[in-house]
């Protein structure tokens, strides 16, 4: 039997924005080729496509299997002989409840499959139809008894279906508040949320004593792309400052350089009014971090070091295990690697806050009874590497001014905010040591 076990190279593809490109020298066009076995890959000639076919050529065969399955159940659904627990046709009868019909069950796995199987190409068009399976399936079963819904947000973030990914977690997460919404009742409410504020506090989620993981990560995520999108047009306004170019075309410059169709609003705003959105975007990724750290220590560590995440699929989970936060890895990092610019600030904000807790590991080492590799068995670098993914938020916005900065590197924010603070200066933010204190 063929390995059918992810590896980290299913996740890891060009980073930025998902576009129609040939699967062999990666040249994206509006003209490609596609391959009429899968139709999930394209190729800009024929000698592209013959060169890539021993790569491609087991996916190719495993899709088309996989929807010749799925065409086979969907045509005994809909040719059911009829009797007490089957109907003639479900999917006339019974949408909206898939599930509790027996006879769709294999039928809904074979679609799963064929879904799994598109988004492991990682091309536009087979993440877009893998979607669209996937939201046609919660439209055929509400309950969701699969858990598509934690792998939907990743996927509209990925197709830059960001309103879209909001409205959809927000549902989610207020739909039943009491435990009483019912699932087989179809003239209730269902996904009907459009137009939500993104900017709001995202206080629906965080209400929860045990808020979903793969929520938590996408808003999370959701939050990073538009702050890294205000970064870009922060940069590109500096450079434009110092040309005498039209307006219209410095318009249609900032508006090349941003990535989520939200931030074509962010374009319009004035300077003070972007600074002010922007430090509500940090303001709400240190309360989406606090949650998601306090939900599961262990995804942000695995974040940064995903391979064995990425490449252990699980059965099952239970909230809090180490399964829960492999599946949410899993689930999104192809949106994490994908979302230029962000993993960069996550990774100066973690070293920003292992600047900043250098000396508290110190202390700490240097104070008995704490020896190295005894009862611990931490070495100072093994506590000051978990120190810096642990308190990463509360340095947020020191990596955020670094990712606006164009000067030299020793000259950078965090570094001056850091001389000051050796220097007995302080820091620009008078309640910084608070802020440690409550997010570290």
């Amino acid at each position: 039997m063929a390995n059918t076990t992810p590896s980290v190279s299913d996740y890891k593809g060009i980073v930025g924005p998902l576009r129609h490109r040939c699967s062999h020298c990666q040249a994206a066009g509006p003209n490609l080729l596609r391959c009429n076995g899968c139709l999930a890959v394209r190729y800009c000639s024929c000698e592209h496509q013959a060169a890539h076919w021993p790569k491609h050529k087991s996916a190719c065969s495993k899709i088309k299997k996989a929807r010749a399955k799925l065409a086979q159940e969907d045509h005994a659904v809909r040719n059911a002989t009829e009797d007490f627990m089957t109907p003639a046709n479900a999917f006339e009868s019974h949408a909206g409840h898939f599930w509790g019909m027996i006879n769709t069950r294999d039928y809904m796995r074979a679609r799963m499959a064929l879904a799994l199987k598109l988004l492991r190409q990682g091309t536009l068009g087979s993440v877009s139809e893998a979607y669209e399976h996937m939201r046609d399936m919660l439209r055929l079963n509400r309950s969701d008894n699969m858990g598509i819904r934690d792998m939907v947000p990743a996927l509209m973030l990925r197709l830059d279906l960001d309103q879209e990914c909001y409205d959809f977690v927000k549902w989610w997460a207020t739909c039943d508040p009491d435990g009483r919404y019912d699932w087989g009742d179809m003239d209730l409410p269902h996904l009907n949320i459009h137009g939500a504020d993104v900017f709001e506090e995202p206080k629906f989620l965080l209400v929860k004593y045990n808020p979903d993981l793969n929520s938590l990560v996408a808003l999370l995520l959701l939050n990073l792309k538009l702050l890294v999108d205000i970064h870009n047009l922060k940069i590109t306004r500096k450079i434009l400052s110092r040309t005498r170019l039209p307006t219209k075309l410095r318009d249609k410059i900032e508006l090349a350089v941003v990535r989520s169709p939200l931030s074509t609003k962010l374009q319009k705003e004035a300077p003070g009014s972007l600074l002010q959105t922007e430090s509500t975007l940090i303001n709400h990724i240190r309360q989406l971090g606090v949650a998601l750290a306090t939900s599961d220590r262990q995804f942000m560590f695995n974040l940064f070091d995903p391979d064995e995440a990425l490449c252990r699929r699980p059965e099952a989970y239970s909230r809090g295990s180490w399964e829960e936060m492999a599946f949410a890895i899993q689930n999104s990092y192809a949106a994490w690697w994908e979302m230029e610019g962000v993993l960069d600030l996550l990774k100066d904000a973690r070293m920003c806050a292992r600047q900043r807790s250098k000396d508290e590991i110190e202390q700490i080492v240097n104070t008995k009874p704490f020896k190295p590799g005894s009862v611990s068995n931490r070495t100072a670098e093994e506590l000051l590497e978990d120190m810096s993914v642990n308190r990463l938020w509360t340095w947020l916005h020191y990596a955020a001014e670094n990712a606006c900065y164009l000067g030299p590197w020793s000259k950078r924010p965090s570094e001056r905010h850091e001389s000051q603070a050796r220097n007995g200066l302080g820091s620009p933010l008078s309640d910084m040591k608070g802020r440690a204190r409550k997010f570290g």
